[in-house]
């Protein structure tokens, strides 16, 4: 039996999701290593901005 395909479709931006921050993480690392601040503090927001958004998302859709 498979997964209904809303379930698969979330499951899959989920994976996205993870992968996009787990990147993103690797790149504030180095940033930081090799002393870019600009970079860091530029992938900060990003990270800071997507949270709120994938907050937002939530509550308007009722999933927490």
């Amino acid at each position: 039996m498979g997964a209904a395909p809303d379930d698969t479709r979330r499951r899959r931006v989920g994976l996205a999701l993870i992968a996009l921050a787990l990147l993103l993480f690797v790149a504030e690392l180095v940033a930081i290593a090799l002393g870019w601040i600009e970079v860091a503090g530029l992938i900060f927001v990003v990270f800071a901005a997507g949270w709120f958004v994938l907050r937002s998302y939530q509550k308007r859709t009722g999933r927490t």
